[in-house]
């Protein structure tokens, strides 16, 4: 993987927000029940996902079992990153990099919080365009008013203590990682559970008829960090001038 060494940086989506938990009478923790638990170590609402989170460096997925075009697909770029040519993520060109990678790479941590009632969950990654709503509310939108999407359509609702989102229309993006080759017709169920006080485990299932024989589910963990702020990063992509070797360089190549 090529995961932690990014030439650019990155910006959130504005300042911290902050925390909007659910009224009593929701299925999202009350804000005086979350601020009292979050207050106990070892003390916690399974339901009380809102905090900032770390994913450990145990990645969900090490091998994809891929079509044969997909393969192909996947030996190409590696193939060229070996040559000294790496495929370029949407992060390298100040894209978000979507739903599949911003979950399963863990190289920016993720804050989440309640606001609408309850009624949406929002997931915020320190990183470009790193925000996306879980409806808890509504369906999917209809066919025809969707369009491919970084961070797609999710709608979610509790099974219990369980909180199942599912994601569709991910066609802005092309990796579910930092290399490996998705489809437009890429659907992710992710199934969070908080297991302690500072573990939440996030079971993802990529289903992907173009791109995969068959759906794959793996495991990302996530840490809290209780004492972390998000902080603000910009993605410079003017830095990333090439020469007319075709070499990447810090500034512009002065002219004659």
């Amino acid at each position: 993987m090529r995961a932690q060494l990014q030439i650019v940086a990155w910006i959130s989506i504005g300042t911290l927000l902050s925390i909007r938990a659910a009224s009593a009478t929701s299925d999202a923790p009350s804000t005086k029940d979350a601020n009292r638990v979050s207050s106990r170590p070892g003390k916690f609402d399974p339901r009380d996902l809102t905090g900032i989170w770390m994913q450990t460096r145990e990645r969900p997925f090490k091998n994809y079992p891929f079509t044969p075009e997909y393969e192909a697909i996947f030996k190409q770029r590696l193939a060229d990153e070996a040559a000294g040519r790496p495929f370029q993520v949407a992060q390298d060109r100040c894209l978000p990099a979507g739903l599949a990678a911003s979950m399963t790479t863990g190289a920016y941590p993720i804050e989440i919080f309640y606001q609408t009632g309850g009624q949406e969950i929002l997931f915020e990654k320190e990183n470009l365009g790193a925000l996306y709503h879980v409806y808890l509310n509504r369906p999917h939108k209809s066919d025809d008013e969707l369009y491919p999407l970084f961070y797609g359509d999710s709608v979610g609702h509790w099974e219990g203590a369980v909180l199942v989102v599912d994601t569709i229309s991910l066609g802005a993006t092309s990796a579910l990682d930092l290399i490996a080759p998705h489809s437009d017709a890429l659907h992710v169920i992710q199934r969070f559970r908080r297991v302690s006080a500072d573990t939440l485990e996030d079971e993802l299932t990529f289903d992907d008829p173009k791109a995969l024989t068959k759906p794959i589910t793996g495991t990302a963990v996530f840490k809290l960090h209780r004492d972390w702020e998000i902080n603000e990063y910009e993605c410079t992509n003017e830095r990333m001038v090439v020469d007319g070797s075709g070499n990447q360089v810090v500034t512009p190549v002065a002219k004659p």
